[in-house]
């Protein structure tokens, strides 16, 4: 006899596809991770020295007990966020460079999940379930969502304040309002702490989070007095650091207001902001360095194509009344959010010079991305056209296997001088003579 839970499992089809789905790409992820990326990156292993340290002394490679923020190479840092997470995680998986990757695939596919409950909040199951995979498959979250360093967090912290938000503005009872505001303040209290590019990206977000719920009359404006001393309160050892000179010094060098005038830097800015929404980014090349994308496909992959064509056509012909059909209240308004939220999370990687497009110090976006992509799935799955769901599907079946394929045969060799720790030290020569055998000293302590 067949059990209710099975019987249940196998009455919506759909659902049943996209949970099998949900399972071969976490194993295909598991599978993959030993193979590519290939070996650790300097900072990477700069980072592991600290967590060496933590887990044998309870100080961070320079001997300092229980740091908020650990000096790394290049004038950048180690926060708490990542080190003390990862620290535990180390204590009980050990010490290698798998079982820190390991780490930060766990955390990705936990804000995965987190978007994916969040839009289950405002749609459905199937909905939320479609999220998850289309997350699980997203390039952008694949290859930097296996690399051990704090950026891994951003992700983590964005899914969890848009999971705190809809609790917010789907639930009305007062136990989930008082968890949504306390895992919306917090997320992005932790966002900001995690790495520098969301200094000003956490707190653009925050205030956007409260006026939607202000505008949406699910909080008064003492609640947002109040969540912002909240926030103030919990800031105040990050600003103290900020304020620090070598922090200001390493964030003035990489600054587009660096040695140039306020036009310029404005003019600089719009062009980072359209190199980061440019087609060939999202879909063909992605990010030139190989450390932070493969170069096979663009940061959301060849299958989003026609996903991202079709919601920009749906929200478009909304104002024509032509989609009411297609495109739901709920979703035309997740579509809007998602894309504002997208725009403000690159904010901090256009505010920089090196390297753009730079989807690393962008990463905190591609949780928009998905909940973007799921809304227009939703639609698709509701067209009566045949033909587009027939397409759409297969374009993003081989997209995706064929990014797991480069990812996991081809680019472990076109990538290895990048990820091969003494190698790379040599190019660090010229950096202070305290940071050069960090990264080495992982190597030989653990």
């Amino acid at each position: 006899m067949q059990s209710p839970i099975i019987k249940r499992l196998f009455s919506d089809k759909i659902s049943t596809i996209l949970t099998l789905a949900i399972f071969f790409l976490v194993l295909l992820r598991i599978v993959i991770l030993p193979l590519s990326p290939p070996g650790f990156y300097v900072d990477e292993a700069a980072t592991g020295a600290h967590v060496v340290a933590m887990v044998k002394h309870q100080t961070n490679a320079h001997g300092q007990s229980w740091p908020l923020f650990s000096p790394s190479l290049g004038g950048g840092f180690t926060t708490p966020v990542y080190l003390y997470p990862l620290s535990l995680w180390a204590a009980i998986f050990g010490l290698s460079e798998l079982s820190l990757r390991a780490f930060s695939q766990f955390v990705t596919i936990i804000a995965i999940l987190f978007i994916g409950l969040g839009i289950r909040l405002w749609l459905n199951k199937r909905a939320g379930l479609m999220a998850v995979v289309i997350g699980l498959a997203l390039p952008w979250g694949w290859l930097q969502g296996s690399l051990a360093w704090d950026p891994v967090m951003a992700p983590l912290m964005v899914s969890l304040a848009f999971f705190g938000w809809s609790l917010l503005l789907t639930r009305k009872d007062k136990n989930n309002n008082r968890k949504g505001h306390i895992i919306l303040i917090l997320a992005l209290i932790l966002l900001a702490y995690v790495y520098p590019p969301y200094w000003v990206s956490a707190p653009l977000l925050l205030v956007a989070a409260y006026a939607t719920l202000y505008f949406k009359k699910r909080v008064s404006v003492r609640q947002i007095i109040y969540a912002g001393l909240a926030s103030a309160v919990l800031v105040l050892p990050l600003i103290n650091f900020i304020l620090q000179p070598n922090t200001l010094n390493r964030s003035s060098s990489v600054s587009i207001f660096h040695n140039t005038s306020f036009i310029q830097a404005v003019g600089k800015f719009i062009v980072n902001i359209a190199i980061l929404i440019n087609p060939a980014f999202l879909f063909i090349n992605g990010d030139f360095n190989l450390r932070h994308s493969t170069g096979f496909e663009g940061m959301l992959g060849y299958g989003a194509i026609i996903p991202i064509v079709f919601i920009i056509y749906l929200l478009v012909s909304k104002k024509h009344n032509k989609s009411k059909k297609l495109l739901t209240a709920n979703e035309t308004f997740l579509a809007v959010v998602a894309v504002v939220g997208y725009l403000i999370s690159i904010v901090g990687s256009a505010l920089t010079i090196e390297g753009q497009p730079h989807s690393l110090r962008a990463c905190g976006a591609w949780p928009f991305v998905i909940i973007i992509l799921a809304v227009s799935w939703s639609a698709i799955l509701r067209s009566k056209n045949q033909w587009l769901k027939y397409i759409t599907v297969l374009v993003f079946i081989i997209g995706t296997m064929a990014y797991a394929v480069n990812l996991a045969i081809f680019y472990p060799a076109t990538s290895a001088s990048e990820f091969n720790v003494p190698e790379r030290t040599k190019i660090f020569t010229n950096q202070p003579v305290q940071y050069l055998p960090l990264a080495l000293q992982y190597y030989e302590t653990r």
